[in-house]
């Protein structure tokens, strides 16, 4: 299993949505938060699975519940988190 690094803006929209749900919906974080984790280790464990990005050599996995993207890159030694996008979000 791949350890994973998040840059700045991929934290950064993760945070923004956090503190939308906590302000909107707050039973919703805990599940947010655990689906996250799961398609996390998901492409942790098959680095492969997403689909070809937008973006030259990076790969993207749509999560199955929430329905965000996560756009990452298979380096050698870890995955690096370039963006999350969520619903309605301009990319």
């Amino acid at each position: 299993m791949k350890p994973v690094k998040f840059r700045s803006k991929a934290i950064q929209s993760i945070n923004v949505q956090i503190t939308y749900f906590e302000e909107n919906a707050p039973h919703v974080v805990k599940p947010f938060r655990k689906d996250m984790r799961s398609t996390i280790s998901l492409i942790q464990t098959f680095p492969l699975i997403g689909h070809k990005g937008d973006v030259v050599n990076t790969l993207e996995i749509v999560s199955v519940k929430f329905r965000y993207i996560i756009v990452y890159v298979v380096e050698d030694k870890y995955l690096d988190i370039v963006r999350v996008f969520f619903r309605g979000q301009n990319r």
